[in-house]
């Protein structure tokens, strides 16, 4: 199948499922919605077509551009403010990665880098792309994100019932 068309259609899918998501307000439903429309459909159709070859270089800019734009001064200020939980649980969540990663790279279950961008938290998009980059298992480390933020996106709202009682 055509690049272009394929692309198309992946396009389409996903819109509907982002649509769908959004709709239900389901907390990153747009992106969530997108994602587990394509891959259903992938999985109806038993079949995967290929997208234009530059088609990841105009996400990842369209991606960049996005954090680039959701930048804004006081956000400084407010790092300034919150500098001791930012860091601390920035080097907890990378460490804890981290020891998974070397422990499922010790015991062969994935290679060091798959393992290691597949536990790193949060960046879904930055880390699959960084996974193509460095010849990494970009599968492995999408579903690894994928199953985090869905269970994420289930339990949150629980959580967050609980704590507010």
């Amino acid at each position: 199948m055509n690049t272009i068309v394929s692309l198309a259609i992946y396009l389409g899918v996903g819109a509907l499922g982002a649509a769908i998501m959004s709709r239900f307000k389901i907390p990153a439903g747009a992106m969530l919605g997108a994602m587990v429309a394509v891959v259903l459909f992938k999985l109806l159709l038993q079949k995967s077509w290929p997208v234009p070859r530059n088609f990841g270089l105009v996400v990842q800019v369209l991606v960049g551009v996005m954090v680039g734009v959701s930048f804004h001064p006081d956000m400084i200020k407010t790092l300034g403010k919150i500098i001791i939980p930012v860091t601390s649980s920035t080097l907890v969540l990378v460490g804890a990665g981290f020891l998974l990663a070397l422990i499922y790279a010790k015991t062969g279950m994935l290679d060091m880098n798959t393992a290691y961008l597949g536990t790193s938290p949060g960046a879904m998009a930055a880390l699959v792309f960084m996974a193509i980059e460095t010849q990494s298992n970009a599968t492995v480390v999408a579903t690894f994100h994928f199953f985090r933020i869905f269970f994420i996106v289930l339990t949150a709202p629980l959580l967050f019932k609980y704590i507010s009682t």
